[in-house]
């Protein structure tokens, strides 16, 4: 909390030099986007749900380029592939019917965003057990994956009942599974493998500490680009790492393909 309060008081002091002044607030809702109408049509927080449907399109971009390659495709390649599905459908919900249409969906609609957030990431998580699944005990590919049920089993009941309910949740799952799951697999991958891609996706997970920072600390600039559309632009630039990282992951290697050890 003191870094944060030291972050704010460095940028009211020299944000002048840029022309802003940068907001750290305690109430949400002071800061969010002004709702704006188009004829009828009543839209909130539409700076927000443009910057989280980019998040979307950029996931969906990921999804084809990957259907579209005609590269050789390895064992993990369905499992990356439909953590993009299930993130561009996520957070197209979560632009519209979370955000830019919310006065014609209740509250609940919240929960196919996250829904589709948990099971993006288990998928993530799958993937990253389908590179070092050879090289570990039958035993233990099989506890991951019990682990992984049980978690989004858990999770999933926390926001079904609506006492639990709230985007904390799906945000804890998602810390869970990249640094409990993830991040370890990832890693053993690059150790054994020297898999870049294994080294740029723990590079991204790593990054997205950033725009967690932002959105748990509310850092905003002003009502038209507040900390849910800072977060949301960093989270696209986190998406585009992880393109890069799938793309090294997802398709069999030409020296691989050509039985030739590396």
């Amino acid at each position: 909390m003191k870094a944060s309060l030291l972050l704010a008081r460095l940028f009211w002091f020299t944000s002048p030099i840029f022309g802003y002044r940068l907001t750290m607030i305690e109430n949400s809702d002071s800061i969010l986007n002004p709702t704006v109408y188009i004829g009828a049509l009543e839209v909130r927080e539409p700076v927000t749900a443009v910057t989280d449907f980019m998040i979307a399109i950029t996931c969906g971009i990921a999804f084809w380029l990957l259907t579209k390659s005609k590269r050789e495709r390895s064992q993990s390649f369905h499992y990356y592939r439909g953590f993009f599905l299930m993130y561009a459908i996520g957070m197209t919900s979560a632009a519209w019917l979370g955000h830019g249409l919310q006065a014609y969906f209740g509250l609940e609609w919240k929960m196919l965003g996250w829904f589709c957030s948990m099971t993006g990431q288990a998928l993530l998580a799958i993937g990253s057990l389908k590179e070092i699944e050879s090289a570990i005990k039958p035993i233990y590919a099989k506890t991951i994956i019990a682990a992984l049920i049980v978690q989004y089993i858990v999770f999933g009941a926390f926001i079904l009942y609506p006492e639990t309910r709230g985007f904390q949740v799906p945000q804890t799952a998602s810390v869970l599974v990249l640094t409990g799951f993830v991040i370890p697999m990832q890693l053993f991958n690059y150790l054994q493998n020297k898999n870049i891609g294994s080294m740029l996706m723990t590079t991204a997970i790593i990054y997205g500490i950033v725009p967690g920072y932002v959105y748990s600390n509310q850092i905003s600039i002003n009502k038209w680009f507040n900390y849910h559309d800072i977060s949301h632009v960093l989270v696209v630039v986190y998406m585009i790492i992880m393109i890069f990282a799938v793309r090294k992951l997802a398709f069999k290697s030409r020296l691989a393909a050509d039985g030739i050890t590396k």
